[in-house]
């Protein structure tokens, strides 16, 4: 998987993975989520859609930030 960030104006994020998983309760279905990390700080959180919409891509414009 290619390496994303998101900005949301002040922290830089790195999604770290995106899941999908099984809903067995009344309302059957799956549930998706995306897990970032925090760059600086390596904070990870589990966002799903709706949150992760808020979020704007980082365009690095071919330069690697490592």
């Amino acid at each position: 998987m290619k390496t994303s960030y998101l900005t949301d104006g002040t922290h830089l994020y790195e999604i770290v993975d995106q899941r999908t998983v099984q809903n067995y309760g009344l309302r059957r279905g799956t549930i998706s989520y995306t897990i970032i990390r925090d760059v600086v700080s390596e904070a990870v959180a589990r966002v799903d859609d709706l949150h992760l919409m808020a979020l704007s891509e980082v365009s690095l414009g071919g330069a690697d930030l490592v």
